[in-house]
């Protein structure tokens, strides 16, 4: 599988999550690699582990309301590790 990689401080993408305000911007704390699944599932990987999923990313308000699409599963260890 060919993953997409994002670096920290780049804009996650609407079809992997979003926040609740059109105002706010929601934005990967960590490096990540995203691997597609099945039909349009994402697999969402940082490549430092973390404590919770939640900590993936960051909003650029004091809402911590993200909303994670239905087919994309988070996961707080890198995809290698789990090899």
């Amino acid at each position: 599988m060919v993953a997409t990689h994002y670096e920290v401080g780049e804009t996650v993408p609407a079809d992997i999550c979003s926040v609740p305000a059109e105002e706010e911007e929601i934005t990967f704390a960590v490096s990540v690699d995203v691997y597609d699944g099945y039909g349009s599932a994402k697999h969402v990987y940082p490549t430092e582990q973390v404590e919770r999923v939640w900590d993936l990313f960051v909003t650029n308000t004091e809402t911590d309301e993200v909303v994670v699409e239905d087919e994309v599963r988070l996961y707080t260890i890198p995809h290698d590790a789990l090899r």
